[in-house]
């Protein structure tokens, strides 16, 4: 009688085991949502990551503190956690900007932020007279003489009538990455960069700038969006204001920081891997909770969810929070190199970085076999808004992985308010919508799963 049931207990759970491999698609995305939306683990790491370890600059302590936050984090979702040694190249803002208009006689402060990779003035500072310009090509036009000893004022807008604040931000950032140099070359002492936000607030909004080795190097610094319009104004009624600048930048020693990997082993095919991840650095002045903490949530959240429905993938499920993509990309090129040199199969790779707010659909990048694959599970999505899946798409970090012809996605989030956050101290846990980050958690995990199940990528 004892083997009799031993045998029947058996086979119910063989019979029961059969039929969850058999549950409909949309009934098991339906439990994927469910899951996500009733439980709290993501928001609740998010606020603790935000609120214990803000400013993660690559290489600070805020971003080691981050590294070992999300590595025990990850240990009880996963069957694998390691860390990934990466080379950091530092950049260190130093003291608070100052920054003062000077007009009439009179001074007015207004808040700034250095742009990652500026040089600082130090104590001494810079004092010189403003010139504006709408983007980088009007500096050829005005040329060296009304240009040469001046502070260049980068004011072009992002395009308030294009519905894609991406494709905004893309064509108005040339003059923040690129503009001390072109400025420098005829001739300018410093640059005013506007903000690159689509709304008007009192935030600057910091970034990635680069300099060329041939150009001698000059200071650049964000203004807000209001400020900008300010100045604009004030330079229309007196083109001799002044602009004072004193920032302390400097570059310190490399450190060492690492990737953070977690993995659930696939059943069948575990050398072929999905990779999922976000980017675990910030800026040094918010909490990084757009930017890139919801991505990182997004991703963990996948082996979460997997775990505790007892979702038997056939691939590796491996989760990747790089460190650096806000400067260097250095944790999206080691893992890279790493890939080749093991000589791994990513089956495909996905990033969120665009924030956590409601998740509309997908961007993928992949040969035309593989992108019809990818659309024939649209319409699993699209009782749950996700309805974009639009050819074309990646991320910065795991771009690297393009050259070794891994399909590419991303996760795309409703963008309109994505960048009042963006590089700003205004990126902060407040300003995350607990069902809107739960939701984004939801698809990146269907999504995973659903490539796994349906070989869409075959």
């Amino acid at each position: 009688m004892k083997v009799f049931k031993s045998l029947c207990l058996f086979l119910a759970l063989t019979a029961s085991s059969e039929l969850f491999s058999q549950e409909p698609d949309s009934v098991l995305i339906s439990r994927i949502y469910r899951e996500a939306l009733t439980n709290t683990w993501s928001y609740n790491v998010l606020k603790q990551l935000c609120k214990e370890a803000p400013h993660r600059l690559a290489g600070s302590e805020g971003s080691l503190k981050a590294v070992h936050l999300m590595y025990q984090k990850l240990l009880p979702v996963a069957d694998t956690v390691y860390l990934q040694e990466v080379t950091a190249k530092r950049w260190l803002r130093g003291k608070k900007e100052e920054i003062e208009i000077i007009a009439d006689g009179k001074r007015r402060k207004i808040p700034g932020l250095a742009l990652g990779g500026s040089i600082g003035t130090g104590d001494k500072g810079i004092r010189a007279q403003v010139i504006e310009v709408q983007g980088i090509e009007e500096l050829a036009k005005i040329g060296r003489e009304k240009i040469q000893g001046k502070i260049v004022f980068f004011n072009l807008a992002m395009d308030p009538m294009d519905m894609s604040p991406g494709r905004q931000y893309g064509k108005a950032g040339s003059q923040r990455f690129n503009g001390a140099e072109k400025a420098a070359y005829y001739g300018a002492c410093g640059t005013l960069v506007r903000s690159l936000s689509n709304s008007l607030s009192e935030y600057p909004h910091t970034g990635i700038m680069r300099y060329v080795d041939s150009i001698p190097k000059i200071p650049a610094v964000a203004i807000s969006t209001i400020e900008a319009e300010n100045l604009s104004k004030q330079l229309k009624e007196n083109p001799r204001v002044e602009v004072s600048m004193k920032t302390w930048c400097s570059v310190p020693p490399n450190e060492k920081s690492y990737n953070v990997i977690a993995e659930i082993r696939g059943s069948e095919r575990p050398e072929e891997i999905i990779t999922v991840g976000g980017h675990i650095d910030s800026w040094d002045v918010g909490e990084g909770a757009h930017d890139d903490g919801a991505g990182c949530m997004h991703s963990m959240e996948v082996l979460r969810i997997i775990k505790t429905l007892g979702i038997k993938t056939k691939r590796t499920i491996r989760v990747v929070l790089f460190m650096d993509e806000e400067m260097y990309q250095v944790g999206g090129q080691r893992y890279a190199q790493w890939v080749k040199e093991r000589n791994e199969k990513i089956y495909a790779a996905i990033e969120s970085d665009s924030g956590g707010a409601m998740p509309v659909g997908f961007g993928c990048s992949a040969s035309d076999k593989q992108f019809a694959g990818f659309l024939d599970i649209k319409p699993l999505f699209e009782p749950y808004g996700v309805k974009l899946f639009r050819n074309g798409g990646g991320g910065t970090d795991i771009r690297f992985l393009g050259e070794l012809h891994v399909p590419l996605m991303n996760l795309i989030p409703e963008p309109q308010r994505y960048f009042e956050f963006h590089h700003s101290a205004n990126d902060t846990f407040e300003k995350i919508s607990f069902r809107e980050l739960q939701l984004g958690c939801a698809t990146m995990a269907a999504m995973v799963v659903m490539l796994d199940l349906k070989d869409s990528f075959n």
